[in-house]
């Protein structure tokens, strides 16, 4: 039997799957060859998907803790007791504290409608705090705003077409598998092809190393090249551009020399690309995530989507989750009584010292090795008067604090549907196997909660099919039925107008009024990180073989665990591949394996972020992180982190 299945990870590409099931044993996974984007390829992790859902590490029955905090010590319970237990102390904390003391803390670890977003009901029934979404894309989103009025982007199937693609920060062919083969094929076709980060991830086309931290600065030298040499597209700018003026005042401070010294790269590349910007159409730029992780990140991704309509196109690529589409009504929006407290996700450990919340209810992510300033998220969690339930496949080191953890279901064990925020269609989940053990999905696990909870359990968490058939019915973007997208497996979303800018202009605005009315600078800048005096700068970026920190517990044989560093270097601190190296800053220490890399700019540590703390030694290269948050979003800082690195 062929099961029509989507993969749910955090991830551009969003994979149509068709799963063969034998006498209830899902025994191969494949791309779905039919599908427009994915073409029946899978990567790596998903294709070998099956050793993490018949893992015997799997979770299959709720736990309560019988231990110190952090030692991971449990016992087995019923489903009724834990429901029970997680009742009683979450009223307990409400009548004590109010209801935002009890905060769900998650993100897209499954990105799935039923999985993420419907289980945000019963915490809008209860008036709980609210997780703000500020470890990935934040930045990038709040800039988009600015200068575009939304963040929806380019849609990718218009990238086989482009003349020029520039992947701007952008792990293609780990991150974006299936953009990449386009860019690829594409190149094949004469389009040129643009790799901007500080480290070399394709071997396609033109690497430009730039140093971390510094690609505002080169979109503004690439806007003074243009204007100053009166290159740019004069009738694009007409119609396009709100504040034009007012910018070509910031533009002119970034000289070609200027930019050259900032970012470090040579005057020739810079002149070419610009020249390739104007030239070069259509263009196809892609903003990956990694751009905007820093403090000034935000402002990065605004004067690079500023390029566009300079040069005669619209806007850039970055995310295309601003549909018409009702997510307000799976969420529960409806059963808010009143605003919920706000709790920016990547200050966990700054709010649990400060006490207000008291109880946390963790899924879909693992805070301990997502997310900055790790030592101080540990003792936040540590703290006996903070009560955690997890819900997640495996006894990860999140769950090691927990007072109670549950098991989760992987996706093959559940119904779901699924909206990609890179192309624009959206694909069915259905239910291959039978859980293993007494796992939950999300939704059946929260109804279970709300019932326990004295809530209206059905109203909150109604039968998934009619749920999902009227969200589909109330959004504009979606003109099918689930009963169409069950026998398709996949079907097209619309695509909004490219030349639609929902701004106070109508305009994309180079001088944005929402940024200022938002207390934020209304012109694009550039700012220079403190480096406090360190001498490498860190950045960390996805293993191949998982996605964040899911599964290094199954595959921690195939999972490159040290850090990367460049050989030049390597050679200054004489140190050599395969050594033990020390890596400090403020925070504190790790010691890691190092790796010799000329893919690594000078001057660059890159160490793989995701890894399991407790399979690597008991501290992650998190540690090393400050909870620095940005102005754009409030969005975590991780690659504004500076360290010192000497062999051990």
């Amino acid at each position: 039997m062929i099961i029509k299945n989507t993969c749910p990870r955090d991830c551009y590409d969003t994979c149509s799957i068709l799963t063969t099931v034998e006498d209830g044993k899902a025994v191969k996974l494949q791309g779905n060859p039919k599908h427009p984007i994915t073409q029946g390829l899978l990567c790596w992790k998903i294709k070998n998907a099956l050793k993490f859902v018949y893992s015997p590490e799997r979770l299959l029955y709720p736990l309560k803790r019988v231990g110190p905090k952090g030692r991971g010590k449990f016992q087995r319970i019923s489903w009724d007791s834990a429901y029970e237990e997680i009742a009683g102390r979450f009223r307990k904390i409400i009548d004590k504290s109010g209801p935002e003391s009890v905060l769900p803390f998650h993100y897209f670890g499954h990105m799935g409608l039923l999985t993420a977003h419907a289980s945000q009901r019963i915490f809008n029934a209860l008036g709980a705090g609210k997780c703000l979404p500020t470890v990935c894309s934040l930045a990038g989103r709040t800039a988009l705003k600015y200068v575009y009025g939304s963040y929806w982007g380019i849609d990718p199937e218009e990238m086989p077409n482009a003349k020029l693609i520039i992947f701007w920060g952008l792990n293609g062919p780990w991150s974006n598998l299936h953009g990449y083969n386009v860019a690829r094929e594409a190149v094949k076709r004469g389009a040129k092809f643009y790799l901007i980060d500080p480290v070399k991830t394709a071997n396609l086309g033109k690497h430009l190393s730039i140093r971390p931290n510094t690609d505002g600065a080169l979109a503004l030298g690439l806007a003074n090249y243009l204007i100053s040499n009166d290159l740019y597209d004069k009738e694009s700018v007409r119609r396009y551009a709100h504040g034009f003026e007012q910018f070509v005042e910031v533009a002119k401070g970034f000289t070609l020399g200027r930019v050259a010294e900032i970012t470090r790269l040579p005057r020739e590349d810079i002149v070419q690309l610009a020249h390739d910007l104007i030239e070069l159409k259509p263009n196809f730029i892609h903003i990956g995530f990694g751009v905007q992780k820093h403090l000034y990140g935000g402002e990065a991704v605004r004067a690079i989507a500023l390029l566009p309509v300079l040069v005669g196109s619209l806007r850039v690529h970055y995310s295309n989750t601003d549909r018409d589409v009702n997510l307000d009504f799976v969420q529960g929006a409806q059963f808010s009584g009143r605003p919920r407290k706000l709790y920016n996700m990547a200050l966990l450990g700054k709010i649990l010292e400060e006490g207000s919340v008291k109880g946390l209810f963790v899924f879909n992510t693992n805070p301990v090795i997502n997310l900055p300033n790790q030592d101080l998220v540990k003792k936040g969690l540590s703290r006996e008067d903070v009560f955690m339930v997890v819900h997640d496949l495996f006894l990860n080191d999140t769950c090691d604090y927990a007072d109670i953890v549950l098991p989760a279901t992987s996706f093959l064990e559940s119904f779901d549907a699924h909206m990609c925020y890179y192309h624009n269609y959206m694909s069915i989940n259905e239910r291959a196997i039978m859980p293993m053990g007494e796992a939950r999905p999300n939704y059946r696990m929260f109804k279970g909660l709300a019932e326990a909870m004295g809530l209206n359990a059905e109203e909150l968490y109604p039968q998934e099919e009619a749920l999902l058939e009227e969200f589909m019915a109330g959004s504009a973007a979606i003109d099918f039925s689930l009963e169409d997208l069950r026998r398709e497996g996949f079907l097209k979303m619309a695509v909004k107008p490219q030349d639609r800018f929902p701004t106070p202009s109508g305009k994309v605005e180079f001088y944005s009024r929402l940024a200022e009315k938002d207390g934020l600078p209304p012109l694009p800048g550039y700012c220079e990180d403190d480096s406090g005096g360190y001498p490498f700068q860190l950045i960390t970026a996805n293993e191949m073989h998982i996605t964040r920190s899911q599964f290094h517990n199954v595959w921690k044989d195939e999972v490159e665990a040290g850090v990367l560093l460049n050989e030049n270097d390597a050679m200054v601190k004489g140190i050599n591949g395969g050594d033990r190296v020390r890596l400090r800053n403020g925070l504190g220490e790790i010691v890691m394996s190092v790796k010799l890399s000329s893919n690594v700019s000078p001057g660059v540590v890159l160490a793989y972020g995701g890894i399991w703390a407790k399979l690597t030694g008991g501290k992650g290269v998190n540690a090393l992180i400050p909870d620095h948050v940005q102005a754009f979003g409030g969005n975590a800082a991780y690659n504004s982190t500076y360290v010192d690195i000497e062999r051990f």
